[in-house]
């Protein structure tokens, strides 16, 4: 399963969003999530997260082990950068993305 976040159209701060991921990552196919855009079943055995943070393009491919630690710690327990703590300007972002054609 390949999951697309993109984190700048939420501003839950980063400890809220470590508990979102993990709930998330812990059961993909449970709740939906502001920040994300897609899931598709790419028929791999992994779960594979796309996401777009902090002027960012991140990808993980979730091994069991790293799966894992990211349902208790959240994904940036895997990032290879520190995400910022706070954010701002999603719901500039939301009223962008109300106005696009259907077909974008």
């Amino acid at each position: 399963m390949r999951v697309v976040i993109d984190r700048e159209l939420c501003d839950a701060s980063l400890p809220f969003c470590q508990r979102c991921s993990a709930a998330f990552i812990r059961f993909p196919e449970g709740v939906d999530r502001h920040c994300i855009r897609d899931i598709i079943d790419d028929g791999s055995e992994l779960l594979t997260i796309e996401m777009k943070t902090d002027g960012r393009e991140l990808v993980l491919e979730l091994s069991d082990e790293d799966r894992e630690i990211a349902s208790i710690e959240g994904w940036e327990a895997l990032a290879q950068f520190d995400p910022a703590l706070f954010r701002s300007g999603a719901s500039e972002r939301w009223h962008q993305l109300r106005v696009l054609p259907e077909s974008h």
